[in-house]
């Protein structure tokens, strides 16, 4: 980040698009999943059951960890930072799987790696999903949805995406048509290393857009990527951006949120 530099959009900027990872959800409890503190480091056993090729044995894990955050992300909701983004009426590309996005009000969300919040089926032709009903334990009905697929009888699991699985390929041509399309984009709470997510800010900055990146800990090398890094808590300046944006004073009765 430049010096001084305390980048706010302007009327230039009419096609505002985030990419945002597990730091924008951070303060709901569901935590990060790389560096020291993360999920990773901390259940390693956890990192080697998201395998694609541990299926179906790592069923009982998957469904344990990935309920539990979907159990945290609709018992705390969106945070400041998925409020404010949903208020600037800009489409989001998003790493995580909690939904919040959508809860915030978001009409345009690419979920690059699934969702925590649906069942899907383990059949490689069949498209069954189910939203679940988050809740504790190791089997598919402890989160509300059946064990089996009732269409084709083959074991469910969470639609999250696994090491070594591809993206969904709607979403990740949404993604890659709203960063060509954007003549601001914005990353909040991701380190960016993880593809292909990783080369949309460049795909974005290639079509003319300038590149924002928004993170209290910005990674290293980072400041040579963006045009702007704000070594900032995206859950103050999204909504300090939406009220000059919007031509609002003071706090927005939107905004409370606990810790």
């Amino acid at each position: 980040m430049r010096a001084g530099d305390r980048f706010v959009p302007g009327p230039a900027h009419r096609e505002i698009v985030f990419l945002t990872g597990s730091g924008i959800s951070a303060r709901t409890g569901l935590g990060t999943f790389r560096g020291p503190d993360g999920l990773w480091a901390l259940e390693p056993e956890t990192e080697a059951a998201m395998q694609a090729s541990c299926l179906p044995d790592s069923l009982p894990q998957l469904w344990q960890v990935w309920g539990r955050m979907a159990r945290i992300a609709r018992d705390h909701g969106p945070t400041p930072g998925h409020r404010a983004i949903a208020r600037l009426g800009a489409p989001v590309i998003t790493q995580n799987i909690d939904g919040l996005h959508q809860a915030a009000g978001s009409a345009v969300v690419s979920e690059l790696h699934g969702s925590a919040l649906r069942a899907a089926c383990l059949g490689d032709d069949c498209r069954w999903t189910l939203a679940v009903e988050p809740g504790e334990g190791p089997r598919a009905e402890d989160h509300g949805v059946p064990g089996r697929c009732p269409r084709c009888g083959a074991p469910t699991r969470p639609d999250v995406v696994l090491f070594d699985e591809q993206l969904p390929s709607a979403d990740l041509g949404l993604a890659m048509e709203l960063a060509q399309r954007a003549d601001l984009f914005v990353v909040v709470g991701t380190s960016g290393v993880v593809f292909p997510a990783a080369q949309l800010a460049p795909m974005a900055a290639s079509h003319g857009a300038t590149t924002v990146l928004i993170d209290i800990a910005p990674p290293v090398g980072s400041r040579t990527l963006f045009d702007h890094v704000l070594a900032v808590d995206a859950h103050e300046v999204l909504p300090d951006w939406e009220r000059r944006i919007h031509q609002v004073g003071g706090t927005s009765f939107l905004d409370p949120f606990p810790g």
